[in-house]
């Protein structure tokens, strides 16, 4: 077993520290019989008096933190005075330790549904430059193809068919104007640009498209987690959509910097202010995407005063530390 925490005289109990499990230690009983336990030190044997000499203990209390009916942990307490110990001590106990692991409980929970999520928006992602690149691959380069067959024969038609050289001249514009349809479904998709130069030149892109000026200050030197990119990336472009569509605005700022082990992203116009967070689908999908890499997003926008949205990432996708997530502890 291992220390998580301790406060007191107990040996070897700093966080960290491993305990063996048998003899008459109490975290031995506790996981031997399943249920809470006490123990006097007074002519105690073995491990049970490795623990309690040092400190001074004459006796102690212990009780099993039962998560999904699995002995998860032990929780002890010890007394340097002699005294009996009674029912009603190992009764609070056992209310203590049911609190702490419907808390972890719920931890452990909250940690597989983050995960989750996490996994989903992955997998989601994979298919969006999946079918990015068989647009790129397939579609997009036959219809390159055919457009300049199509145009090669035009300097090849009779003088005479001017009629049949401007059907060939409408087809070839037609066929350019699906290109190009497809090349702007193909960014909607996945931004090729962010696979091939990373999150600073996708963003750039992003904002020469945009229908109103957009500053991108960029500091971010190397590439980030797909994830992580794919994540400030659609933040950015939802921020750029609403603000084209209500904001009013002339200009927007956005900021990407590696700030403290995360990726903070803010984007701030001049508009009329006013946003709602809980308005339309597109901020609650970025506000989920964020959220599922452990991310935060937030949103101010006092009318009048333009609105400003400040999204910061983990860029290693971060749960709560250790024990309310991730493995069990070592028994």
């Amino acid at each position: 077993m291992t220390c998580l925490a301790s406060h007191g005289p107990w040996l070897g109990s700093e966080p960290g520290a491993r305990l063996a499990l048998d003899g008459d230690h109490p975290a031995a009983i506790v996981r031997r019989h399943g249920g809470s336990a006490s123990i006097s030190y007074d002519d105690a044997p073995g491990q049970a008096a490795a623990v309690a000499g040092p400190g001074g203990l004459r006796c102690a209390v212990a009780a099993p933190i039962l998560v999904d009916d699995q002995v998860w942990g032990v929780m002890l307490a010890g007394w340097r005075q002699p005294r009996r110990n009674s029912p009603e001590a190992e009764q609070h106990m056992t209310e203590f330790t049911e609190l702490v692991a419907t808390a972890i409980a719920n931890a452990e929970s909250r940690a597989e549904l983050v995960a989750s999520r996490a996994r989903v928006v992955a997998a989601s992602d994979d298919t969006r430059r999946r079918i990015e690149r068989d647009l790129h691959d397939g579609a997009q380069q036959h219809l390159v193809a055919l457009t300049l067959r199509l145009r090669s024969l035009t300097p090849v038609i009779p003088a005479g068919l001017a009629e049949l050289h401007a059907d060939v001249t409408e087809i070839a514009s037609g066929l350019d104007g699906v290109l190009d349809e497809l090349r702007e479904l193909s960014r909607g998709i996945h931004p090729a640009m962010l696979s091939r130069g990373g999150l600073g030149p996708a963003l750039k892109t992003l904002a020469r498209r945009a229908p109103l000026p957009v500053e991108v200050d960029a500091r971010v030197s190397e590439r980030l987690p797909q994830p992580v990119e794919a994540a400030v990336y659609y933040v950015a472009a939802e921020v750029l959509t609403n603000v084209a569509k209500h904001a009013r605005a002339s200009v927007v700022i956005m900021e990407v910097e590696a700030l403290d082990g995360a990726i903070r992203f803010s984007a701030h116009d001049d508009g009329v202010g006013g946003a709602d967070p809980w308005r339309g689908s597109g901020l609650l999908g970025i506000r989920d995407r964020v959220d599922a890499l452990g991310g935060s997003l937030s949103l101010t926008s006092p009318p009048g005063e333009g609105t400003l949205i400040v999204a910061r990432i983990p860029v290693t996708p971060a749960l709560p530390p250790w024990p309310w997530s991730g493995p069990r502890p070592p028994r």
